[in-house]
């Protein structure tokens, strides 16, 4: 099977080696001590919500639990078979305003996904989009996650492995939804300082 899935971080099949990124090590920094408001000082403008008549008010909140795969995916995917000629993938990316297709076989099960880069490189190369089949450029083996992996491992995997966009799979291994970097970016502009607890 073609798929490298992910759950929580750590590999659930691992049939590639996953490339090492080299890290700098950095300087320990300083412990700090807590800060503390005091009753009678300004709330800071982390605590501050500005309404649109230009009233402000304190935002009093409780912790968030860590938002999962599940949570902020996109469940009404759009697929492809392996059969689907390049330029049908294409047309299809257009009508939906979308940038990636995952590729299903007839059981429905992940074979790959395909990007309108792969697409274009297609047309760069000249190969015969009208008649080549979207398994000729798709990419396999399919990074996945699962749906409790948490959004941080998730932006790990984007970032990682520099793709664009993760299926998601349930327990049993089938297409369930999926995340793209959008989604990710759309999740942090909506909801502002994100506060992960684990």
């Amino acid at each position: 099977m073609g798929l490298i899935v992910f759950d929580m971080g750590r590999r659930v099949e691992t049939p590639v080696n996953s490339p090492r990124r080299r890290v700098s090590p950095v300087e320990r920094a300083s412990a700090v001590s807590n800060i503390e408001n005091e009753p009678d000082q300004a709330p800071s403008s982390d605590d501050l919500i500005y309404s649109p008549e230009g009233n402000t008010e304190r935002q009093e909140h409780a912790p968030q639990t860590v938002a999962f795969a599940a949570d902020i995916m996109t469940r009404n995917v759009i697929t492809i078979r392996q059969e689907t000629t390049i330029r049908d993938a294409y047309q299809l990316m257009r009508d939906h305003d979308i940038h990636h297709l995952p590729v299903i076989d007839e059981h429905d099960n992940l074979q790959a996904l395909i990007s309108d880069r792969r697409i274009l490189r297609a047309l760069a190369e000249q190969r015969s989009i009208e008649h080549d089949s979207v398994m000729t450029v798709a990419v396999r083996p399919v990074y996945c996650t699962a749906e409790s992996t948490d959004i941080r491992q998730t932006a790990r995997l984007l970032t990682e492995y520099h793709i664009g966009a993760l299926p998601v799979l349930n327990n049993e291994e089938q297409l369930t939804g999926i995340i793209t970097r959008s989604d990710l970016l759309h999740l942090l502009s909506e909801y502002g300082p994100l506060e992960l607890w684990a």
